[in-house]
């Protein structure tokens, strides 16, 4: 189904990314990617999502159409440039959704202006710099040391020419804004329906963790664990659960008040990964 290859349309030519064209788009999904990737990762994973749905992918520097481009970003220079070219689209009901560190990018793009997103779906995020339980504190060298020794990424992958590979060089400035945003979204609050998601066996974003995110919202909260690690979201049956709570958050009404934890989203069985 799809029909989009991760262009930029040519009145935006950053941020934001057509990732499948509906020709009679009602609604919107809005995939903010994990560190190190970009939008066409997703493709997919949401492929099977109703034709009504246009289908717009958040591109940093460094990857697919900007792959001419240097890494390497802020958190407001971010959001700014999201919420400026979604400012000149055409006004959809959206939703967003974040895997990880795309997780924290949604929820800062959402404060920024809350009337935009109606809801928001989180897998694999941590819930802010707290929720990490490091021995020292993020906002230290040392603890963006410790950040870096988690993914498993040298603190020299900094530089071009001592990176190992071009996709270990783009994951290590990705993993700056991921610790800007860590440290920015703590204390947020909004009033939009949260989905979490976590995955069981995530040594980046524990399971345990996921239902902090219930704090960042007045609004109806719901969380569920799936079996996998990190990426569990590009796991088959997982990825099947992933996609029901997108499916549902984009419904006219995608979280009633109220509501218990969420039942579309199950867990359900799958061999974790590493």
């Amino acid at each position: 189904m799809s029909s989009g290859t991760g262009r930029a349309d040519a009145a935006d030519p950053q941020w934001t990314v057509r990732l499948r064209r509906a020709d009679r788009p009602a609604r919107r999904l809005l995939v903010f990617p994990h560190a190190g990737a970009g939008p066409d990762t997703y493709l997919r994973l949401l492929d099977d999502l109703p034709a009504d749905v246009e289908l717009l992918g958040v591109a940093l520097p460094g990857r697919e159409h900007r792959t001419a481009e240097p890494p390497g970003t802020t958190l407001t220079a971010t959001v700014s440039g999201i919420l400026g070219e979604l400012r000149r689209r055409e006004p959809l009901p959206t939703v967003y959704y974040g895997h990880s560190m795309g997780a924290l990018l949604a929820v800062a793009t959402a404060r920024a202006d809350p009337a935009r997103c109606r809801a928001l779906v989180l897998t694999a995020g941590v819930p802010g710099a707290d929720a990490l339980n490091l021995p020292v504190a993020l906002d230290t060298p040392e603890g963006l040391e410790l950040m870096f020794a988690r993914h498993r990424v040298p603190m020299r992958a900094l530089d071009s020419d001592l990176a190992r590979t071009p996709e270990e060089y783009r994951l290590a400035h990705d993993l700056i804004l991921a610790r800007e945003a860590l440290l920015a979204v703590g204390g947020l609050r909004l009033d939009c329906p949260i989905t979490a998601i976590g995955g069981r066996d995530d040594q980046l974003a524990p399971a345990a963790a996921v239902p902090g995110w219930q704090r960042y919202t007045t609004g109806p909260f719901r969380h569920t664990t799936v079996k996998g690690a990190h990426f569990f979201p590009f796991l088959q049956t997982s990825g099947s659960a992933v996609l029901a709570a997108i499916s549902e958050a984009l419904e006219p009404a995608p979280l009633g008040a109220g509501a218990a934890p969420v039942s579309a989203v199950r867990t359900t069985p799958t061999g974790g990964i590493g």
